[in-house]
């Protein structure tokens, strides 16, 4: 079942759930997340039936997103800074866990919070948001 939400309504909010792979193309981020996605409590209260699902971004424009991930000083253990990654280091972090904590909408704007060994920015310019549940 295929839901839209365009970013000026309420959107559900997946949190706490692993995404097993991320997709870059054709305008969109997608997001797949684990199999057995309805054991996560933020699952049960939208679709306690779900097997699986799947959040696609559709981006304004081809390139339309930044990547940031936390980078530690190494000298000074609780101090650093986001640095900027490619779409490539993003799909690469899926191998080593990747969870998808939340995401915040706005006009034409989707920030999502994700953590692999560290916290991940996404930065969208995107005019909606489908759901796709299995």
């Amino acid at each position: 079942m295929k839901e839209i939400y365009n970013l000026d309504t309420a959107v559900p909010v997946p949190h706490d759930c692993v995404i097993k792979k991320i997709n870059v193309s054709q305008g969109f981020i997608e997001f797949i997340f684990e199999d057995d996605i309805s054991y996560h409590d933020s699952i049960k209260a939208i679709r306690p039936d779900a097997k699986s699902l799947v959040v696609r971004y559709h981006l304004i424009e081809a390139d339309g997103f930044e990547v940031y991930k936390w980078k530690r000083n190494r000298l000074l253990k609780n101090k650093g800074c986001f640095k900027r990654i490619s779409g490539e280091e993003l799909i690469k972090l899926t191998q080593g866990g990747l969870e998808y904590l939340y995401h915040n909408v706005g006009f034409n704007s989707v920030i999502t919070k994700l953590f692999s060994n560290g916290y991940i920015i996404v930065d969208a310019e995107a005019d909606y948001i489908e759901f796709e549940w299995k």
